[in-house]
């Protein structure tokens, strides 16, 4: 199975203040590249907020390139691609509102959220953060809100959802759990869905 799982950490409030971006190349079920890009965000100004969250600061990324001037070279990583985030909703709007504000036409790509898959794999953690899942999962090498360290967990949860279900794609594990995979393009978006079924409730609810 071969995917790219994704991170961003954002400056502030605007989702298009990317200043970090991280990514775990998986291929033949293997990671075997990471990618990690400090990012000078824009509009350019940090909130104490995300700061405590990431540690990310505004002289780190003083004399970074934008996102606009990296695209060419993370742009492969993005085209024809699939594409994992934990927490995906988050990290594709910031990528799609940062296309957005530099006028860059939208890659081809089709995404799925290892949080949502996580609640269906494993539906009795008390939540599906990823060091929630990463503790029930026995992965130690996660440095939360470093962008490369969240991809690289996210990517060695889906690995075991894959295993846990004995699949090797996306299309055998939609057989074992309800979900429709989202889709961007330059002329089309459809968010990622899972069905998941609540406890004291037998219907089922789109997230």
């Amino acid at each position: 199975m071969d995917f790219i799982a994704l991170d961003f950490e954002t400056a502030n409030s605007c989702r298009e203040s990317i200043c970090s971006v991280g990514m775990a190349i998986v291929e033949n079920g293997k990671v075997v590249k990471t990618v990690d890009r400090l990012v000078k965000p824009a509009p350019d100004y940090y909130n104490d907020i995300n700061i405590s969250v990431h540690g990310i600061t505004p002289d780190m990324t003083e004399k970074e390139p934008t996102f606009c001037e990296l695209w060419e070279d993370l742009k492969p990583y993005f085209d024809h691609r699939i594409m994992v985030a934990h927490n995906a909703s988050f990290d594709f709007s910031v990528l799609r509102n940062t296309l957005d504000y530099y006028n860059i036409e939208y890659p081809t790509l089709s995404y799925y959220c290892s949080m949502l898959l996580s609640r269906r794999a494993f539906p009795d953690l008390i939540n599906h953060r990823l060091p929630t899942v990463c503790r029930y999962m026995e992965y130690d090498n996660l440095t939360h809100h470093n962008a490369q360290s969240d991809a690289e967990a996210c990517a060695y949860i889906m690995l075991g959802i894959f295993k846990q279900y004995r699949v090797d794609s996306f299309d055998e594990l939609n057989n074992h759990i309800n979900f429709s995979g989202g889709i961007i393009s330059p002329d089309f978006y459809k968010p990622f869905s899972s069905c998941v079924k609540r406890k004291n409730n037998n219907k089922k609810q789109r997230l």
